[in-house]
Order: C-alpha cells, then structure tokens, then sequence
C-alpha cells in the first residue's frame, strides 16, 4: 500500500515536470510565431531628448466646433500628444473658442495666434501651440505680402528649445485656386526669415492643397529641391479624410534641419484610433485633414 502511494507520488511530480517543460518550450518557440496587432496610426509618445511636430487643418474652428463635446475631446487628445502643433483655419470671429479649447489642455501648452487672414469675409486665423517645458518663444511675425501673392500670409515663429536645436516654423494655408503661385513664393519667404533671425532651420508645415487638380504633386521637388530642402510628407502619404489619396499637407525642412530630423514622421490617422461606432459623430466632424507629424532630436544640432 505504502509502495503503491510512493509510485502514484511520482508519477503526479513527473506528469508536473513534463507540463512545466512543455509551458517552457511553449514561450521559447510558439508564442514568438503569434501574429502581433500593428501599432495604432499615429505617432508613439516621443522621447525625452526629442520634440513631435505636428500640423492640422483643424477646420472651420469656431464657436460651432468647440460646442460639440466628442469633437473637441478627439481634438484636445491629438493635440496633447504635441510638443508643438501648427493649426490652420481657425474661423472664429472672436479669441472665445481658442481660449475655451486653451483651457481643456494641460497649463503648461502656450500658443500663439496670427492676425485674422484673408481678401474675403472669410477670415482665418494660423493658430501655433506649444509646450512651453520644451519651448520659448524668440520672436513671431507675420510675412508682409509685398506682392500681395498670398490668400492668407503665413506667420512665421522662432522658438528655443531646451536643447541646442532652435528653429523657425512657417504656418501656411494655400489658397488652393492658387497653389502654384502661392508655393512657389514660400523659398522667398524662408529665405527672408532666415536672414532676419540668423537661423537657417526653417520647418515649413501646413495645408499646402499640394495635389490634385489644384497642384501638381509632382514639380513639388522643383521648388523645394533636394540640396537645399527635404520635402518630409511626401507624395505617398494620404492626408484627407475623404476616399481620396491626396498629400495636400507637406512638412518640408530647410537642409541644415536634416540633422535634427530623426526621420520618424507619419500622418495621424485618427478614424482609425478612436472608435467611432461608439460616438455621435463621424470623422470628418472632426476635420476633413489628418494631422502630420515630424521628429527631430533637441540635441543635434550644429549651425
């Protein structure tokens, strides 16, 4: 009886040593083969000793989108993943919707706001936030038009950063009947904004209308190219909502920015991250543009 109780002992401390064996082997050679989810569309969290860059045609900003609670909740999300996001067509009238969204952020974003743009009654305003625990602001202008080429005349920014790369960004909304004139100016205007604030990387971002039947995408290299600029949201990205493929957003960085450029950049695909079968609205409430995104490191720098 004793025999037969030793046996039944070692056979249930066998059979625990195969299974644990088998757990073994199963975590060394199966589970690797399991298929992964592919990362969400959009940006992963940047690192410390880096800055995410974004630009959004936030469209037609005004009292009527702030009032709309999952919008702006979709909005306020995207734009905290930012350390600095520049935003077209804001409409409003009056500072109110901007310092209500301001408001929903964390306090440590700051922004900066252009003058209110445009030959019509239709006004918009270029709209740059920013988190100031990586940021300061050196200088803001707004381009002087002298020509008069330009719908809305893009506004200009110099901001520090923590690190050694400092920058000036250049917020654009083409008007898309004249895209060709109005992009071909924007060498003029790096140029002049370079020389005015002794700094050579200049990030160029916006809703460009770069494609389509407003421009043709591909002479886009002719006026950008690539010994003196790289063209970081080129023509193979998607950047409308609509059914479309259309790249009428562009990131485009001066040369001397290649070396602050970590070449992580990507579009924000925000349909395809929120669930919206569990909301009241659909994507394009949101924006008919997906936000672009760009990297650069705050510690690269040399110029």
């Amino acid at each position: 009886m004793a025999q037969n109780k030793r046996k039944e002992s070692i056979i249930k401390l066998l059979s625990l040593l195969i299974l644990a064996i088998i757990a073994v082997l199963i975590l060394i050679y199966v589970l690797p083969e399991l298929p992964v989810e592919p990362p969400e569309p959009g940006p992963l969290p940047a690192e410390t000793d880096s800055i995410r860059i974004y630009s959004f045609n936030i469209q037609i900003f005004g009292a009527s989108k702030i009032a709309k609670t999952e919008v702006v909740e979709i909005l306020t999300d995207i734009v905290s993943g930012a350390d600095l996001i520049a935003i077209q067509e804001v409409r409003s009238a009056t500072i109110d919707p901007v310092e209500q969204f301001m408001a929903l952020l964390p306090a440590h974003y700051d922004y900066v706001l252009g003058p209110r743009e445009g030959r019509t009654n239709s006004k918009e305003q270029y709209w740059i936030i920013y988190d100031t625990n990586k940021l300061q602001v050196l200088a803001q202008e707004t381009w002087a038009d002298p020509q008069d080429l330009f719908e809305r005349n893009p506004l200009a920014v110099y901001f520090k950063t923590t690190g050694n790369f400092d920058f000036i960004v250049i917020n654009n909304h083409i008007q898309p009947s004249s895209a060709r004139t109005e992009i071909s100016v924007l060498p003029e205007v790096i140029a002049y904004y370079q020389e005015l604030w002794n700094e050579s990387d200049v990030l160029v971002m916006g809703d460009f209308n770069a494609d389509g039947s407003y421009f043709n995408e591909s002479t886009l290299a002719d006026i950008f190219p690539d010994h003196a600029y790289q063209i970081v949201i080129t023509n193979d990205f998607d950047t409308t909502v609509a059914a479309g493929d259309n790249t009428y957003d562009r990131f485009i960085i001066t040369a001397t920015a290649r070396e602050d450029y970590t070449e992580n950049c990507g579009v924000i695909r925000f349909d395809e991250i929120y669930d919206f079968s569990q909301k009241q609205i659909l994507p394009r409430n949101v924006s008919d543009h997906y936000p672009i995104w760009a990297e650069f490191s705050l510690y690269n720098d040399t110029d």
